[in-house]
C-alpha cells in the first residue's frame, strides 16, 4: 500500500489517497469524503438546484463532463 498526498479540486486542499500494490485507490482520507463514495461538499451543491450546480461546474471548468460525483471516487 502507498499513501499519496494529492490536490482536491473541490476543496482546493491536499488530501490523502491510499492505493493498493496495483495503484488502484482503496481509500480516500478527507474530512468531506463519505463512506458511500460521495463528497459532502458536492452533495450539498447538487441539492441546491440547477443554478447552484451550473455555477459550481463553471467554477471548476467541468462543463464537459456529465458527472457530479467526486473525481476521487473509488470503484
Amino acid at each position: 500500500m502507498a499513501m499519496n498526498s494529492i490536490r482536491c479540486p473541490v476543496l482546493d486542499a491536499r488530501i490523502t489517497q491510499v492505493t493498493d500494490l496495483e495503484g488502484a485507490a482503496t481509500r480516500i482520507i478527507c474530512a468531506e469524503y463519505e463512506s458511500d463514495g460521495t463528497c459532502r461538499v458536492r452533495k450539498s451543491v447538487r441539492e441546491g438546484g440547477p443554478l447552484a450546480q451550473l455555477l459550481e461546474r463553471v467554477s471548476e471548468d467541468t462543463l464537459d463532463s456529465r458527472s457530479t460525483l467526486c473525481l476521487l471516487r473509488t470503484a
